[in-house]
């Protein structure tokens, strides 16, 4: 038997799933030199590609490159699934590797966060947010389409409505009972709020603009004062890690509303809302129930831990890292984070800190909002423009700077701060419509 005979069978072996990666590294070093005089540069490159080694992963890749090779010669040949399904389970037991060496890493700085927690216990929430998963009671049947894809504008509209119907079913049988269960309300269809001791907890399911569905979630916890950005969030794991990729994978399903809503769909759908109320109750609510003061919200502890999960272990697959939070050093683009501790200096008597760090958001943003308010006079009081509203509320901190008695000061410090609160409530969906005196350029 010649050498393409050998290799043939050998290739063959592979279509079916019964060579290991050991031994096909083995095999093709061994025959480097005859592989080389044999298949073309291109074949070479599929079934042996310059960065393989020794895994499942990579004999998907040498599999796809011998079935490219049969096929190309007009012998398709049928593949195993054994590859791919080794592979599937070899990329967990990796993550989880990566991820207990992270959990080691950061064991130092989460011992500290809680022990500062056992100092400052907070109210437990028990809820079985488990039994909300699945089909939603009383969920009716599919509707029955003639079509897969809308194609006319009544197709594209009884689409829409189809989704939308879906989507307020899992809504109100999955979401709304979790967040009811954590002391949240509802401040219209999409968005459930909480405010507890200076803090206010928001989730906002934001529509696609094009009609449709859901396009994305926010979720934010931060002081009333304070806007959803440059805030001190959720620890790595938890806002970045394996529940939220799930969220994030599949999210077309809820999303887009040109599709027929058949029972496959109506499936997926019920699905992506298990993996979204899976995301909330056992990472996003458990984590800020932990913090239930302003006290806490900005606790060394605290910020050393957010601090030291900002960067993810590296994905076993791409090297890179799962996910990455970390700024490295660049400041905040609009100067939000300096607004956010500002404030809090202020509140607790560090004038100087205080007022420098809102006068570093001020002045960064003042020539922006000068143009901007010519366009937008009234974007002060306009929830939907977080930055000339945080940056009016900084202008305001930064008033009582001028007056000159320490006492009349911190007075004017306290009633700026319920000033600002009262119109953030607003903005945060807590209260109705606040009105308030302009910005100053």
């Amino acid at each position: 038997m010649g050498f393409q005979d050998v290799m043939k069978q050998m290739f063959l072996r592979i279509a079916a799933g019964d060579v290991e990666p050991e031994e096909w590294e083995q095999w093709w070093n061994s025959n480097r030199l005859k592989l080389e005089e044999t298949l073309t540069r291109g074949d070479r490159g599929r079934i042996m590609p310059a960065l393989w080694s020794a895994n499942y992963y990579w004999m998907t890749k040498t599999q796809g490159g011998v079935a490219y090779y049969f096929h190309a010669q007009g012998r398709p040949v049928k593949t195993s699934g054994y590859y791919e399904e080794k592979a599937r389970e070899e990329e967990i037991r990796d993550r989880q590797k990566a991820m207990e060496a992270y959990h080691r890493k950061t064991a130092s700085v989460r011992r500290s966060w809680e022990e500062y927690l056992e100092k400052h216990p907070t109210e437990s929430i028990s809820f079985d947010w488990k039994s909300l998963l699945g089909t939603p009671p009383g969920q009716k049947p599919a509707k029955a389409f003639s079509y897969k894809n809308a194609r006319t504008i009544e197709q594209w509209k009884e689409c829409g409505e189809e989704l939308k119907r879906r989507l307020k079913e899992n809504l109100q049988a999955k979401i709304a009972p979790v967040t009811k269960a954590y002391g949240m309300k509802k401040a219209g269809p999409k968005t459930f709020v909480r405010e507890k001791n200076g803090l206010v907890s928001r989730i906002q399911f934001i529509g696609y603009f094009r009609g449709g569905g859901y396009e994305a979630i926010i979720c934010y916890l931060c002081p009333i004062y304070a806007i959803q950005y440059g805030i001190l969030g959720l620890p790595g794991d938890v806002s970045q890690g394996e529940y939220f990729q799930k969220v994030r994978n599949g999210w077309g399903v809820i999303e887009y509303g040109g599709e027929a809503v058949d029972a496959a769909l109506v499936e997926s759908i019920n699905g992506k809302f298990d993996d979204i109320l899976t995301f909330l109750a056992d990472g996003v609510l458990p984590e800020w129930q932990k913090i239930d003061s302003l006290e806490t919200y900005f606790a060394k502890e605290r910020q050393d831990y957010l601090k030291a999960t900002e960067k993810g272990p590296n994905d076993p697959r791409t090297g890179r890292p799962m996910w990455n939070l970390d700024a490295e050093g660049k400041p905040d683009p609009w100067r939000a984070d300096s607004y956010l501790f500002g404030v809090w200096d202020l509140l607790n008597g560090k004038e100087a800190e205080g007022y420098a760090h809102l006068e570093e958001c001020v002045r960064h943003n003042s020539d922006f909002m000068e143009n901007h308010l010519k366009e937008f006079p009234n974007a002060c009081n306009d929830p939907r423009d977080l930055i000339a509203v945080m940056y009016r509320n900084a202008q305001l901190f930064l008033e009582t700077k001028e007056i000159s008695d320490v006492q009349k000061r911190q007075d004017a410090i306290r009633e700026t701060y319920e000033e600002v609160c009262r119109f953030m409530r607003y903005y945060h969906g807590l209260a109705k419509k606040t009105e308030r005196n302009g910005c100053l350029c």
